[in-house]
């Protein structure tokens, strides 16, 4: 194989494993896997995420208790990533798109939403609220020990809406299908394993 083919594969395995560290991100955050969320940072890295600047790895133990709270359920997905590889370093720009069912109640939609969402919803404050938010993440990755990880991490959020909850989970056809996974260890990916011996 020629050095510049050997080259180019090399910068595809390096952006596919970069992809996956993007993606386990989200697995992370929607099944509130903290071990899980601090693998995909190096220890020394950093996020900021808005409402938090500093130690990805503090951000971590803080944003996990916080969903837990917060969100009944939710789910973040990637639409897109542009990775550029240099050495050791890559950036990278990944889309993403989030939904998170937050709880209703006077108090709870006020600290999450603010007074004005509050007061624009009174008849339907008791009622479970949807969130809907796009942006991207802006990453600088380091490869150490053969593994990308995220060293740098910024976050934008571009748009958002939120409404309440137009969710239908026990009515009719669609009623079969609400199979929510779990926010734990305990969701069916973590037991979706091969057999023993294969």
């Amino acid at each position: 194989m020629n050095e510049a083919l050997e080259k180019r594969l090399q910068e595809l395995v390096d952006r596919q494993d970069i992809e996956r560290v993007v993606r386990l991100y989200c697995r992370a955050i929607d099944r509130l896997d903290l071990e899980l969320l601090k693998s995909v940072y190096h220890p020394d890295g950093t996020d900021d995420h808005g409402s938090f600047s500093g130690n990805a790895h503090e951000f971590a133990d803080t944003i996990i208790p916080s969903l837990r709270e917060a969100i009944i359920d939710g789910m973040h997905t990637i639409t897109q990533s542009v990775v550029d590889v240099q050495g050791a370093y890559a950036t990278a720009e990944s889309y993403y798109l989030a939904y998170q069912r937050c709880p209703g109640g006077r108090e709870k939609v006020a600290a999450f939403f603010g007074e004005r969402y509050a007061q624009s919803v009174r008849a339907d404050i008791d009622k479970d609220h949807d969130y809907f938010c796009g942006g991207r993440y802006i990453d600088l990755f380091e490869k150490r020990g053969g593994q990308w990880k995220i060293l740098r991490r910024k976050i934008t959020n571009e748009w958002n809406m939120v409404q309440p909850c137009g969710r239908i989970t026990d009515q009719g056809f669609i009623a079969a299908y609400n199979l929510p996974g779990r926010r734990d260890r305990e969701d069916y990916v973590y037991r979706n394993r091969p057999p023993a011996g294969s």
